[in-house]
């Protein structure tokens, strides 16, 4: 049986017309939701009263959030008025209505109405069975009401017609085309109506759908997923029980037809302009301790952190398990049902070299061997290469991990892949279609999240292709993980953006730090274990910000004593000398001679274009001094590479990495920073586009002593 509603519209006329207002005919909509109360309110136009009311877009709600939307057109420079869960504001002015767009409604409990003003500017004077009516602060006069309507059901057919059998050569009024194996209806769950421009893929290819809302695609004979990029008006929609991104269906080309619709959930207010992008590099979690470790630290810390930020989405930028398949089902809990208040983050993922499965054959054959290495990622979070919008941002995930023969490991899986970076011939062009059908890339932001740095990368295959598409967009940023250490590289004016901004690249310091060691939260270069967060605003990143797992907010930086010799009764090493010898081991640890007798700050996600180090009298605030960067690959981080090889055994030269230095050096006129008081440091960074700044003070020295507290490093 087909149901109705019925909701009077509001007309407001010009100012300039100077005609009596009018009340538009009744609208009908089919199919609403089930009306489980008596009425239903909605605003009518009260003639004269009109003249004085500036309403700009009223919305009608009800208990469970589905509502009408009235768009009215304003002059230019004249205030908004919001009418939202029953409250009105602004000032007075004429209105046209534009436009209407209609909801289904399920009323209730009429006790959650508190009709009132936001500003003063309004207010309720009465309530009676047909109608509330409001009147200016002033007593100017009643200048609103709200009217109850009557729901009604159309009476039913008694002897209902036999719906007529559905065409198999037509979905929803599209006629399919031969050769397209791959076909479906992409819908809104509200109203069952079929939505233009959603982008859907196989891997290979990409096509938006059409007026409809159908798509039709020729697959692949390596088609394994059919699935869809999320437009930015609708929900990320997830499974109940574990809540995780489901965007996807598997299928198999077999020679037939293959229809695979899908139902996204509008947001019920439109697209999300402010919202948080949370980027995690390599949880690498190996054993069970390892996965109870991310579990118990920092999944809570992310919870915590941004407890109370609406909107927050999570991407892991590879390396999820650490050459050990047995992982996946703990990894995948792991990041399932990640409460937000009453709402869930979803954690999207990218596909590490790690967790390209090394127990699949080598073949020889380079793009047989990363399909099959890839098959239980698909298996437990489907796409390696998608995308998904969120506010003015396009979000891409891609596998830029080429394998090519396997190794022995130490992990469970017996074997690792050898790789290299970069993106085949095929992944290239399924990026450049994506990319193409995103719309207005002028105005937009794109992410693009991948495994292995792209900086320095020329002879990666297809990376500088891949910068190039990118330009196309205002503003672009590229999000990595792999190196376990944190880096910011600020691309050449050639690399710009169309809003004149350089592309940024974000490396993220691994959220195992330095592979779960124990009794240590410390990447290989001495930043705390941890991820970034950024807040977005529109089509640029408002803020990000640095957080150690565990740690305080504004802990960004420490200070060391560029004179102090650690660990003199093992391996002594020191800020200082150039080149320092492990034992009889045949690597060696860098310092740098500059450091003697400085001041040295290591800032854990600085970099070369957007921060400055300055040291201060604390007790006055005067400053004193300025703090020189190192160049990037001069020294190594002499006090965490002590630590590691004097009392946590390591043995390798992972530990005294020197590609990223974040490391700056001032030398006070004693040339002994030990002796030196009355001293802060003050590390300040400016976003690129001026977008904030941050002030982040220390005016201590970590020395030896401090080293061997749990979770220092």
């Amino acid at each position: 049986m087909k149901r109705h509603i019925i909701l009077t519209t509001i007309a407001a006329l010009s100012l300039l017309t100077g005609c009596i207002p009018t009340i538009d005919e009744p609208k009908e909509v089919d199919n609403p939701a089930t009306i489980s109360g008596e009425w239903v309110f909605s605003e009518v136009n009260t003639g004269d009263g009109w003249t004085q009311l500036d309403i700009d877009k009223v919305y009608e709600f009800d208990g469970s959030g589905e509502y009408v939307v009235k768009d009215l057109e304003r002059p230019e420079g004249v205030e908004k008025v919001t009418f939202s869960n029953g409250c009105v504001s602004a000032e007075a002015s004429w209105y046209k209505l534009k436009d209407v767009t209609w909801w289904p409604v399920r009323i209730t409990n009429w006790g959650v109405y508190k009709f009132g003003s936001l500003d003063g500017g309004l207010k309720r004077i009465t309530e009676s069975d047909t109608l509330i009516e409001f009147e200016r602060s002033d007593g100017t006069g009643i200048k609103l009401k709200l009217e109850k309507v009557v729901k009604f059901e159309a009476p039913q057919d008694p002897t209902p017609e036999e719906p007529e059998p559905e065409d198999p050569n037509k979905i929803n009024g599209t006629v399919l085309m031969e050769g397209y194996d791959l076909v479906g209806l992409i819908s809104e769950s509200t109203t069952g109506r079929g939505i233009p421009g959603v982008v859907v893929s196989d891997g290979y290819d990409c096509v938006a759908t059409d007026a409809n809302g159908v798509y039709q695609l020729k697959s692949n004979s390596l088609t394994r997923l059919i699935y869809y990029s999320t437009p930015a008006e609708y929900k990320i929609e997830t499974s109940a029980s574990p809540s995780v991104p489901v965007f996807y269906k598997s299928v198999k080309p077999n020679g037939t037809v293959q229809r695979n619709d899908f139902t996204l959930t509008p947001l019920a207010g439109g697209k999300e302009n402010q919202w948080i992008f949370v980027g995690i590099g390599d949880p690498q979690c190996a054993t069970t301790s390892n996965a109870s470790r991310y579990t118990s630290e920092t999944i809570p810390d992310i919870k915590n952190t941004l407890s109370g930020k609406k909107s927050v989405y999570a991407m892991t930028l590879g390396d999820i398990t650490f050459d050990s398949a047995n992982m996946w089902p703990n990894m995948k809990a792991s990041m399932a049902s990640v409460s937000n208040g009453a709402d869930y983050i979803p954690f999207f993922q990218t596909l590490g070299n790690h967790d390209h499965d090394s127990r699949k054959d080598d073949t020889s054959d380079d793009a047989m061997d990363d399909y099959n290495a890839t098959s239980t990622f698909v298996s437990y979070y489907g796409p390696t290469d998608y995308s998904f919008n969120r506010g003015d941002v396009h979000v891409i995930a891609m596998d830029d991990i080429i394998v090519s023969s396997k190794k022995t490991s130490s992990k469970s899986n017996g074997y690792t892949w050898s790789y290299s970076g970069g993106f085949t011939d095929a992944q290239y062009k399924w990026l450049q279609k994506d990319i193409s059908l995103v719309k207005d890339k002028a105005n937009k932001m794109v992410f693009i999240c991948c495994h292995i740095q792209f900086r320095n990368s020329t002879s990666y295959k297809n990376v500088q292709n891949v910068l190039t598409l990118l330009q196309q967009f205002k503003e672009a940023h590229i999000m990595i993980g792999h190196t376990h250490y944190t880096q910011n590289f600020v691309y050449p004016s050639s690399r710009k953006a169309l809003g004149g901004l350089p592309i940024y690249e974000h490396i993220h310091g691994a959220a195992c730090g330095a592979w779960w060691t124990s009794s240590s939260s410390s990447t290989v270069t001495g930043e705390p274990n941890g991820y970034t967060w950024y807040e977005i605003d529109g089509a640029h990143i408002k803020d990000w910000h640095f957080k150690g797992t565990r740690r305080d907010n504004d802990f960004q930086f420490r200070v060391f004593d560029g004179n102090e010799i650690y660990y003199q009764s093992g391996y002594p090493l020191n800020w200082y000398t150039a080149s320092q010898k492990i034992g009889s081991y045949t690597f060696t640890v860098k310092g740098n001679t500059n450091l003697k007798g400085c001041f040295v700050a290591q800032v854990f996600n600085d970099d070369d274009t957007y921060w400055t180090v300055e040291m201060y009298r604390k007790s006055t605030g005067v400053k004193i001094g300025t703090f020189t960067r190192l160049a990037n690959g001069t020294c190594t981080n002499i006090a965490m590479s002590a630590n590691y090889y004097n009392k946590r055994g390591k043995t390798s030269d992972s530990y005294c990495s020197t590609t990223a230095s974040h490391y700056w050096y001032y030398k006070p006129a004693s040339g002994n920073p030990a002796s030196e008081t009355d001293w802060e440091v003050v590390v300040k960074q400016k976003l690129p586009g001026n977008s904030a700044e941050h002030t982040f003070k220390c005016s201590k020295l970590t020395v030896e002593a401090d080293f061997d507290k749990d979770f220092w490093f």
